[in-house]
């Protein structure tokens, strides 16, 4: 079978899930593409999956050189969210910027890109409306990769986003976006408890999706830190570095777990050097620009996190509890979600000088998180694997 996956140029939308599915589906014996914007192309080479560049489909840091489609959408030229402009309605906010314009110009290049190479099957992770649009344009099967089951992506106020980008490609209309969606099956990468019943983006199907740890070796000076306390890692994600220029919120972190008997390894960003950082140096606290994290989790007592979609799901399968400081986008409504499960608790990103310390110290010394979070850790392992996905995706 041959089968294209989109994603959006986004490394935590293609990397965790997109690309591990591509290389499963892959080894199964299919023919596979992902198709992404021309961002991504050196990492997808790196990882050995064919790429379908998808050149209108700009990455966050791009927007500086199309202006025009970024206010179209809501963003700046930065790709940060113009606040001022967003629609009140989430559903309409979420269509606007994934599911309009932006994803007409992606799927008007993924229909140029599939010229010649005509897919049985589309799988496109469900930010990603371009491959939705291509799909329906060329009448082929789909699927959808719900990697964040929190997210407005099935919300009806996207009915007039997704209409006009429907008339765009020349399809009729429809009525009822989550009938419109939910015709092609919906799987996710974490149990159907994580989503409120409530919830329009909840999957239809669940499956075990988490990646792969990293094959090379724990760090050598992290393998080396001190074993008699717990350990504590703290990331608030791997655009941390740029989106937080200027705010003394990473500093807050070190300082805090700092005054905590721990052991703490902290990731800076992938652009901060360690031997450049200005801010306070703990004995105790470990400063890296990147960490392995699939690797170091499930060693681990507590992870500190950004509450992105991935960073929690891959904590959870390592059966660790969190403390959440939530940033932007889909993390609120994570970390939210997160203390609703008693998986961990919260901290605003305000009151982090202030509160961090004593939240964490609250989470490490309460066995019932880290039994909370076993438990969850067992409903996630008892999900069928990508074996099985593969199986009632391409039968």
């Amino acid at each position: 079978m041959r089968i294209v996956l989109t994603s959006m140029p986004v490394i935590s939308h293609l990397v965790p899930l997109v690309v591990p599915l591509a290389q499963a589906l892959g080894r199964a014996g299919h023919e596979v593409a992902v198709a992404t914007g021309a961002a991504m192309a050196e990492e997808l080479d790196r990882l050995g999956v064919r790429h379908l560049p998808l050149r209108r489909a700009l990455a966050p840091d791009q927007f500086g050189q199309d202006p025009e489609l970024a206010r179209s959408i809501g963003l700046d030229a930065n790709g940060a969210p113009i606040a001022d402009a967003a629609p009140t309605d989430p559903g309409e906010a979420f269509g606007r910027l994934f599911a309009g314009a932006y994803a007409v110009r992606s799927a008007e290049d993924l229909l140029e890109a599939l010229d010649g190479w005509p897919p049985d099957l589309v799988v496109r992770e469900c930010t990603e409306f371009g491959g939705y649009l291509a799909g329906e344009r060329l009448g082929v099967r789909q699927a959808v990769l719900d990697h964040v089951p929190l997210v407005p992506t099935r919300h009806p106020g996207m009915l007039g986003p997704l209409n006009k980008s429907r008339a765009a490609l020349g399809l009729p209309s429809v009525t009822d976006v989550a009938a419109a969606l939910t015709r092609h099956p919906w799987f996710g990468a974490m149990p159907a408890q994580w989503s409120p019943s409530a919830s329009p983006s909840s999957a239809e199907r669940h499956y075990r999706l988490t990646a792969a740890p990293d094959q090379d070796p724990l760090d050598p000076a992290i393998a080396a830190l001190p074993s008699d306390r717990p350990l504590v890692l703290a990331t608030l994600g791997s655009n941390t570095g740029h989106m937080l220029t200027g705010d003394p919120i990473l500093e807050h972190v070190v300082e805090a777990l700092g005054a905590l008997p721990c052991q703490a390894v902290v990731a800076l960003g992938a652009h901060q050097d360690p031997r450049a950082w200005t801010g306070p140096r703990p004995g105790n606290v470990h400063l890296t620009s990147f960490v392995q994290q699939r690797l170091l989790l499930p060693a681990c007592d507590l992870f500190v996190t950004h509450a992105g979609a991935n960073g929690i799901r891959e904590s959870l399968a390592a059966g660790v509890p969190m403390v959440a400081v939530p940033l932007f986008a889909d993390q609120p409504v994570n970390a939210a979600r997160l203390a609703d499960l008693g998986l961990g608790l919260t901290v605003r990103p305000e009151d982090v000088g202030t509160a961090l310390a004593d939240t964490c110290r609250r989470v490490l010394d309460d066995p019932g998180f880290r039994q909370r979070a076993r438990g969850f850790q067992r409903q996630m392992l008892a999900l069928p694997g990508v074996d099985q996905l593969i199986a009632d995706f391409t039968g």
